[in-house]
């Protein structure tokens, strides 16, 4: 009997301590759990897509300049003005400026004819400045001169990125001529150049 008694005892004692359990639990994991678990849960959802990283990722769209100027802008100019240089030396022969000119190969013989004839021969260049129009092209800033008498350019000159090397613009070959007594243009300086600005 007393046995009976202490199962029952503790059989009530179970079924009240679950019917406190679920009332003080209100059906949704106890009070402490409620606000401790079930929120953070929520919140830590909303703050990922808050912080999207994403659009600072795609942000440095700064490539765009990248189409303004030559990989190495230095390199580039010393590039165009020993091309310059070159071609203006009077030391210089006709394969060396052929080979500082665009398309040189194939207006070998209005270069030639440039440098031999009496006024064009006298022409010297000096460049100011060079800037960039393209990764491919540059405008060139100039003095000219003849027996030390500075002479109108017109504007800038120019050159292109051609074969991996920069040269002397054909387009700023063709416009020297009118400083010649008796040069003539090539056929090509009638013809738009593909890598002219």
């Amino acid at each position: 009997m007393p046995a009976t008694t202490r199962r029952a005892a503790r059989a009530l004692a179970a079924a009240a301590v679950l019917v406190l359990a679920s009332s003080c639990d209100g059906g949704d994991g106890g009070r402490k759990d409620a606000p401790g678990t079930s929120r953070p849960p929520a919140s830590s959802a909303t703050t990922p897509s808050d912080t999207s990283p994403s659009p600072s990722v795609s942000e440095p769209s700064s490539p765009v300049p990248a189409g303004t100027a030559p990989e190495d802008p230095e390199q580039a100019e010393q590039e165009i003005r020993e091309a310059w240089r070159t071609f203006f030396d009077p030391a210089s022969s006709s394969k060396d400026r052929r080979e500082v000119v665009e398309s040189g190969d194939g207006n070998e013989l209005m270069i030639i004819n440039l440098f031999t004839d009496p006024l064009g021969g006298k022409l010297r260049a000096e460049v100011t400045s060079v800037s960039y129009t393209s990764d491919l092209n540059a405008d060139v800033a100039y003095t000219l001169t003849r027996e030390d008498r500075q002479l109108d350019t017109r504007g800038p000159g120019a050159s292109v990125l051609q074969d991996g090397t920069w040269k002397v613009a054909l387009r700023t070959v063709c416009d020297l001529t009118r400083h010649a007594k008796d040069a003539f243009k090539a056929p090509a300086c009638d013809q738009p150049t593909p890598s002219g600005p």
